[in-house]
């Protein structure tokens, strides 16, 4: 009897069964959202094999070179070259109907510079040494289509590539889509988003700063004070193209064009301020942004020991000297978790965007080496915006659509890269800080 009363009693807590399970919930679901994308993702890139068809139908026997990107017991899924335009090569072939499919060894792919693929059959080296400004006709074209040297992006022997290959051909092609530039590459909107993103972070946190401070420390808790919460607070729930109609108006149309007649001295003929650009752009996200940091700055400055106040102002500080040199830097953490928040929420808005400034395709970088350097007036791209365009008004349907995965998948990364930069820079801070409240 001693013994089993001398055992201790083990308490089933069911609140943090259910936190365990709901963290392990979302870290599932997080890792099976990149899965998914990355999947999706390596059909842009994957090197198809190419396949020498032979079918017989009503209207006789035909023969294609083709890359098969999918199958089944019943049809084949096949693109041939690509002679006119991208993406009007796709066909649909009856296994039934097949006489002969081979992989032909020497099946080559030609990836011109517009995104076209051509399937031909020869030697790669032959096609590698072309001069770039020479000119030439591919054969087995309807018609003549001339062909410089310089348009050839890629020549690939498909067939005669090993596992390890055929992953290297495509990780060279994923990185080549996230480093061009132009319409074939996601560099512009990389950059566009990430500039975007900080352009944001640098006007909406002082902003909300301040407003959390003048809430906490002198608004007090009166009526005024806590409908001002509320208000806020309620602004956090709006939906985002609201902000975008809201920056159209304010910041476009009002502040833009006055800027635009202040300037010129009448109406100007091609609007300079008073159109969509990359700083009407961060101040909607930082109005969007805005409760967040508000509401999270609010949290951290109330958790500061009243202590720490306390000792300032009994050593001499004035409260402006307590809340700048005391107050604040404790609360830092609680200041990056507020700047984590924003640029989650922020990264990812496309609706806001595509009417204040984000367009498909920007002739010119917003941050470049001209004078001044960050074009705030420019027109600018987005990941977000690019996996919108590509998801749903591209030419090429199957091709676009995991282009848009990858896009998808880049911005995901450009956010938990940034999220997990502010993490532990926050978790230094606040170590420190729980030094010094200690």
């Amino acid at each position: 009897m001693a013994s089993n009363a001398s055992r201790p009693v083990q308490r089933r807590d069911l609140g943090l069964w259910l936190a365990a399970a709901a963290v392990s919930t979302s870290l599932l679901a997080l890792a099976a959202l990149l899965w998914v994308l990355l999947a999706q993702s390596w059909q842009a890139f994957a090197p198809a094999p190419v396949a020498l068809l032979q079918w017989r139908d009503d209207a006789g026997e035909h023969s294609l070179l083709a890359s098969v990107l999918a199958q089944d017991e019943q049809v084949l899924i096949v693109r041939g070259s690509e002679w006119q335009r991208r993406g009007d090569a796709y066909r649909r072939v009856l296994r039934s109907s097949l006489v002969h499919l081979s992989f032909p060894a020497d099946a080559l792919n030609l990836r011109l510079a517009d995104g076209r693929e051509i399937l031909l059959r020869g030697s790669e080296q032959s096609w590698r040494g072309l001069d770039p400004q020479q000119r030439l006709v591919l054969p087995g074209a309807d018609g003549e289509v001339p062909v410089r040297g310089a348009d050839l992006v890629e020549v690939v022997a498909v067939n005669a590539l090993s596992g390890w290959q055929r992953l290297g051909t495509g990780l060279q092609r994923a990185l080549g889509f996230a480093g061009g530039t132009g319409g074939s590459g996601l560099f512009a909107a990389l950059l566009g988003t990430v500039v975007l993103v900080m352009l944001m972070s640098v006007l909406v946190m002082p902003l909300g700063v301040l407003v959390a401070l003048w809430l906490h420390e002198y608004a007090g808790n009166d009526q005024l004070a806590r409908g001002l919460r509320a208000a806020i607070a309620n602004l956090a729930s709006v939906p985002s193209v609201i902000y975008g109609l809201f920056g159209l108006v304010l910041f476009v149309h009002g502040i833009g064009g006055s800027l635009d007649v202040l300037l010129s001295g009448t109406t100007a003929p091609v609007p300079h301020w008073g159109r969509g650009g990359l700083l009407w752009s961060a101040l909607t996200l930082a109005l969007l942004t805005l409760p967040v940091v508000v509401i999270s700055v609010e949290e951290g400055l109330a958790r500061v020991p009243p202590g720490l106040r306390q000792a300032a102002l009994a050593l001499g500080a004035t409260r402006a000297e307590m809340l700048w040199r005391v107050v604040l830097p404790v609360a830092r953490p609680a200041l990056l978790t507020a700047l984590i928040l924003a640029v989650a929420r922020a990264a990812g808005e496309v609706a806001p965007l595509m009417l204040v400034g984000a367009v498909k395709y920007a002739p010119a970088l917003p941050l470049n080496g001209e004078f001044p350097y960050l074009h705030l007036s420019q027109q600018f791209m987005h990941l977000g915006h690019g996996v919108y365009d590509l998801a749903l008004t591209g030419s090429d349907g199957p091709r676009d659509l995991a282009q848009a995965h990858a896009t998808a998948l880049l911005l995901l990364l450009v956010v938990i890269g940034l999220n997990a930069s502010a993490i532990v820079v926050r978790n230094r801070l606040r170590e420190r800080s729980r030094e010094l409240s200690a």
